[in-house]
């Protein structure tokens, strides 16, 4: 059986983004947590966001990360992963640059990019938990497969 480039180019580039995404959380939650959501607050100042809520996203952070990093490294449930990892990629753009933090939010907008990317080709989701799930005859559709 002949692997198609697509597919290749996709499950590569989904086990990347996951494994940034894992390396982020998992790393920040071994650190701990705590360290991290205060430093996080620290470092928004200019944000007219409260204090409170600035550090309980910060709490939460790490926790999303590693789960969206499992889930793109899996192929588990890869569109619902997709469409919470932009959304995340929304809250920490719309934090970044209420702290005006304008080189974050640029590089905050290239993982949105690749988000969106990633599922509009979800289709070529091969190397995925999803593809082993799917009826052999929803495989060649898996955008439209409930299983994501």
């Amino acid at each position: 059986m002949r692997v198609a480039g697509k597919e290749l180019a996709y499950g590569l580039l989904r086990v990347a983004l996951g494994l940034n995404f894992l390396g982020h959380g998992g790393f920040r939650i071994l650190s701990g947590v705590g360290a991290f959501a205060v430093g996080m607050a620290e470092h928004m100042t200019k944000s007219p966001l409260p204090h409170g809520m600035v550090v309980g996203f910060g709490y939460a952070i790490p926790w999303i990360e590693l789960l969206l990093g499992l889930g793109l490294i899996l192929g588990v449930f890869t569109r619902t992963v997709l469409v919470g990892g932009a959304l995340f990629m929304m809250a920490l753009t719309f934090g970044t640059t209420s702290n005006q933090q304008w080189d974050v939010a640029g590089q905050q907008l290239v993982y949105s990019v690749v988000f969106f990317g990633l599922l509009y080709l979800v289709e070529f989701n091969r190397f995925s938990i999803d593809w082993l799930r799917a009826p052999d005859g929803l495989r060649g559709g898996m955008a439209r497969s409930s299983l994501q």
